[in-house]
């Protein structure tokens, strides 16, 4: 499928969509979203082992397009678009990794938010400036920020529309990583390799865990990851990873 504001393609079982009107910063559209959403619709997930967001030229993305945002019904344009993409990504069972090669900003910030892993180039800058622009948060900063690096760090950058510096980024604990500019392609490659190495069936379901943790309490969430590990037995991979271990070499995933 050809789309005008992203590119998606596929490299074995790793899917990349990039965010591509460099012109604009890959300032996101309602248009955008659908295409981001057209393209997750054509990945198959079942044989899908990671997926990559990043941006064209020198932005992951500046946020929403505030003078050619399109979309009529704001509330629907923004379930149907920012809402639904966050939901999509947290239900994936596939690793979603952010390669943050520059600004960060807005309802971008959101969607690096609402990726399991962020991977930063050391000039990039992540934010929330949508208060200084007569605007809050709308998918996703004021749940995720807290949890991530605390109520008051998160309160201080929401509410004073801060850009963080990569480096500063990382000692809070908003990224993973952050490396040279030159060499972000090469370093969020090491790191997919990483997850390749891994049995997809129990990354997937650690992630599930993980997710309804999130949102459940103690007793149900220990009910959850016994359903997880016991479902996993019936996994070939669970049977490789017994014959690996009684035959002392490295397991070898399908």
């Amino acid at each position: 499928m050809n789309h005008e504001q992203i590119l998606c393609r596929r490299e074995g079982s790793v899917a990349t969509i990039v965010l591509n009107r460099p012109e604009k910063l890959n300032a996101f559209t309602f248009r955008m979203l659908a295409e981001i959403h057209a393209a997750l619709d054509t990945l198959p997930f079942d044989d899908l082992r990671a997926l990559v967001f990043t941006g064209a030229g020198r932005a992951f993305s500046a946020g929403d397009d505030l003078i050619d945002m399109g979309g009529t019904d704001p509330a629907e344009d923004i379930r149907r678009g920012h809402h639904r993409l966050v939901t999509r990504l947290r239900g994936a069972r596939v690793p979603v990794i952010a390669a943050l090669n520059g600004y960060t900003l807005g309802a971008a910030f959101d969607l690096a938010l609402a990726c399991d892993f962020r991977i930063a180039a050391a000039d990039a800058e992540l934010g929330d400036v949508r208060v200084p622009r007569a605007m809050c948060s709308m998918s996703g900063a004021a749940f995720w920020l807290p949890r991530l690096v605390g109520l008051g760090p998160a309160t201080e950058i929401l509410l004073l529309g801060e850009r963080i510096p990569a480096p500063r980024a990382l000692e809070i604990g908003l990224v993973h990583r952050v490396v040279p500019q030159k060499e972000l392609e090469t370093a969020v490659a090491a790191f997919v390799d990483r997850l390749l190495a891994l049995p997809a069936g129990a990354l997937g379901a650690q992630k599930a865990c993980v997710e309804y943790g999130r949102s459940h309490g103690l007793a149900e969430s220990l009910e959850y990851e016994m359903t997880e590990l016991i479902h996993g037995f019936g996994r070939e991979e669970w049977g490789e990873a017994i014959r690996a271990f009684a035959e002392k070499r490295p397991p070898r995933w399908r």
